[in-house]
């Protein structure tokens, strides 16, 4: 029977492995920065990935459900709005019915807060000089697509602020009895709660588990629209939180936590999210890990914390060395779409706005970030947070409010970085997080350097009805960065001597190899 189980566990570990052997849904090393890390530092190493997502703006989600959330209906040309709340909400993709529902299915969707904006909490910003915060200032959670999902009016109303849980229905429930008001019965909590159907607590889990990673601590090129400053200003509040136990690794209650585990276990990834992960990274450029990686938060949070994350594909390692290195910034070196799709043209169009003056800027539901490679300079160009425009033409490319453009040296740091600046509104300056930045010159010694500026409020024109985005234009850009150490450049030379070394970094003989993970020039293989 010993032998069995021994047999059982390893067909199970050869099973994980294969299911993780290649790098899921085409994300490429989109997650590389979370290999080989588990339990609290595997929670960080995603936060560090996917914490920030360039959301659109609050009222533009309405366009994005069109394609985040559009369930096709057999015999129908048009899809629904997917939600999953009503069994009987079958609103058109293309509907303008948005607003408060007094009878189901037959009044409207909203935009729920799945993770209820009420519990943000905004706390006061130092030397803030606004006296008072909302759930509105805390971005980018407000408007974040991942958890804003599109929900039956009517029942989105009784669901309110009220957390998840499991109950008996008294209060409210939806037709067909697909979701549940009543009091909590799941051991630990006894407070009102809201229960979607089993078909979707998965669903929901697995959204939370990405809010709290998401979301796990301040970081730095947040906004909250209130000063530009740049800090994040909330914190969670409601009965599903307990941020005096272990936050922020595990910041929920121990009741909520057992309950959204076992929902994770029970509802498995549909073919659903993983079509909706998609359409939020297309349209806002981060990714949900959790529905990339079933059971994920077993390896973060679970009996498997000790297991070191594998993300899958083959392992790059940094094999390039980066050199100075001289840019022109437009249009041609970010080879990209700079106009808007047909869809997005007759918009504008029936919105009476000529759609030629967007020509170049990047399509707004475009939200993936550019990444180009130079002189082995990994180069990266944002919305950023909640950016409104991206744009490059054949002489520059524009800074607007939030876009970012950041250089990342490999085997080296980067040292110097001089922009020329043909044109900045007054107050949008260049700025960095780290080094120092004098007249559009940063001096600093650093691997990678993120570059914004700041912030400067928008201008509506009540005449002519349109709105000035106020940006730096940059043309030109020279890098410089510092040669290899000799340890490095040892380093770099011995992963390309073709030899073969096993995960404890002892170097094995080809013909000896037994199945198990190598490294041979820096690069993981596997023998089956």
């Amino acid at each position: 029977m010993k032998s069995q189980r021994l047999i059982s566990t390893l067909c199970l570990a050869i099973l994980a492995g294969n299911l993780w052997a290649q790098a899921p849904h085409d994300t490429g090393t989109y997650y590389q920065k979370a290999h080989g890390k588990s339990g609290r530092e595997l929670k960080t190493a995603f936060y560090e990935i996917i914490n920030t997502p360039a959301v659109i703006d609050y009222d533009s989600l309405w366009t994005a459900y069109k394609t985040s959330d559009a369930k096709p209906i057999e015999g129908e040309d048009i899809p629904i709005i997917w939600d999953m709340y009503s069994a009987i909400s079958h609103y058109p993709v293309n509907t303008t019915l948005h607003g408060n529902g007094t009878v189901e299915g037959e009044k409207g969707f909203q935009r729920e807060h799945s993770l209820p904006k009420s519990w943000f909490n905004p706390q006061e910003k130092s030397g803030s000089s606004k006296p008072t915060l909302n759930y509105k200032d805390v971005w980018p959670m407000y408007s974040d697509l991942m958890h804003v999902i599109p929900a039956e009016g009517k029942v989105n109303n009784w669901r309110s602020n009220n957390p998840y849980g499991e109950n008996e229905g008294e209060f409210h429930a939806s037709a067909e009895n697909f979701s549940k008001m009543g009091a909590c019965t799941y051991p630990g909590y006894t407070g009102r709660c809201f229960e979607p159907n089993d078909e979707y607590k998965g669903d929901i889990a697995r959204i939370y588990f990405y809010m709290v990673t998401a979301y796990e601590k301040k970081q730095p090129t947040w906004s909250s629209t209130v000063d530009g400053s740049g800090d994040h200003c909330g914190t969670w509040v409601s009965d599903m939180f307990d941020l005096e136990s272990d936050a922020p690794y595990q910041p929920f209650a121990p009741w909520a936590f057992q309950m959204l585990m076992e929902w994770a276990k029970k509802d498995p990834v549909s073919q659903k999210e993983i079509d909706r992960n998609e359409a939020v990274w297309k349209i806002q450029g981060n990714r949900n890990p959790f529905v990339d990686y079933p059971n994920l938060e077993d390896y973060i949070w679970g009996d498997k914390q000790d297991v070191a994350f594998d993300y899958g594909g083959e392992l790059e390692t940094d094999e390039l060395t980066s050199d100075n290195c001289e840019l022109a910034l437009n249009k041609a070196t970010f080879d990209v779409e700079w106009h808007p799709t047909e869809q997005r043209k007759e918009e504008l169009t029936a919105e009476g706005k000529d759609w030629t003056q967007y020509d170049n800027f990047r399509e707004y539901f475009e939200r993936i970030p550019i990444v180009i490679e130079k002189d082995g300079l990994t180069i990266t160009y944002s919305y950023g947070i909640y950016g409104k425009q991206l744009f490059a033409d054949a002489e520059q490319i524009r800074l607007y409010n939030y876009n970012t453009l950041t250089f990342k040296a490999h085997n080296n740091k980067i040292t110097k970085v001089e922009f020329t600046v043909p044109y900045q509104d007054a107050g949008k300056n260049l700025k960095a997080f780290v080094g120092n930045m004098d007249d559009n010159v940063w001096t600093g010694e650093e691997d990678e350097v993120l570059f914004t500026t700041d912030y400067v409020q928008s201008k509506y024109n009540m005449g002519t009805k349109t709105t000035t985005h106020f940006y730096t234009a940059l043309s030109d850009v020279k890098v410089t960065v510092a040669s290899p150490s000799g340890i490095r450049q040892m380093a770099y030379e011995r992963q390309a001597d073709g030899r073969i070394y096993n995960l404890m970094g002892v170097q094995v003989e080809e013909d000896q190899l037994m199945p198990g993970i190598y490294i041979k020039n820096g690069r993981k293989f596997v023998v089956r």
